[in-house]
């Protein structure tokens, strides 16, 4: 395992800011950095990837033109009613969950939403590369109850209530194209990238809507036809 790795992995399991990153990575070293990270992060295993800076917004403040992968730490997995510690600059961002076979075929998708943080020392650090190195600001996730995958989810509202209060609304489909386009690109990424797809992987497809801070309060998912799930947040 390389020092930069180590360091990169304890920073993650803190919540503290990335370490200084050499110059000139390309975004092959981020991903050959982002499985040594993620082993030494989650001994344990992973549940499945996620896509990260999946915006035309982000793309463009990152220099690129495609989205990221990283991988869901095993031990990160949440279920609605958790209580969590207050953490800032931590970001919660509304996804849909989608269960895959050996073959990356989409079997089932649920409400899912990830807890997101990663900071960088240094504003000249904040590259793709590097943000891949660091596994894509993954932390936690939250899912709910898996359905039978659907043809469409064009009619998939998410709203999310922080106290009761709205915080964001948007439809399940904004991230990726949809989200069996979004099954399809990032089965082909990974491919690419040489992750590992075993059966019943979970791919979390990219915010919808938009990345709210994870303040103190009592959380609500409503995602219509597809169940809601509920968090605490703790001071």
């Amino acid at each position: 395992m390389s020092i930069l790795a180590k360091r990169i992995a304890e920073a993650i399991r803190t919540h503290e800011p990335l370490p200084a990153f050499p110059e000139g990575l390309n975004l092959n070293n981020g991903y050959e950095i982002q499985l040594e990270v993620a082993n030494l992060v989650a001994p344990d295993g992973f549940a499945g990837l996620k896509a990260g800076i999946t915006s035309k917004q982000l793309q463009d403040i990152f220099g690129i033109d495609h989205a990221l992968l990283g991988r869901l730490y095993r031990h990160g997995h949440l279920k609605s009613g958790a209580i969590l510690p207050f953490i800032e600059k931590q970001l919660i961002e509304c996804e849909i969950g989608i269960t895959i076979d050996t073959d990356g075929q989409p079997v089932s998708a649920g409400a899912a939403l990830e807890f997101a943080f990663a900071t960088f020392s240094s504003p000249s650090d904040a590259t793709a590369p590097n943000l891949t190195a660091g596994n894509v600001a993954a932390d936690k996730f939250l899912t709910g109850e898996q359905h039978p995958w659907r043809k469409s989810y064009d009619d998939i509202i998410v709203r999310l209530y922080r106290d009761d209060a709205l915080i964001n609304e948007a439809p399940i489909t904004e991230s990726l194209g949809g989200p069996a386009n979004a099954v399809q690109w990032m089965v082909q990424e990974a491919k690419r990238f040489n992750f590992e797809i075993p059966d019943g992987t979970l791919l979390m497809t990219g915010a919808c809507g938009q990345v709210v801070a994870a303040l103190p309060g009592t959380y609500r998912a409503d995602y219509a036809d597809l169940g809601e799930v509920n968090f605490t947040i703790n001071e």
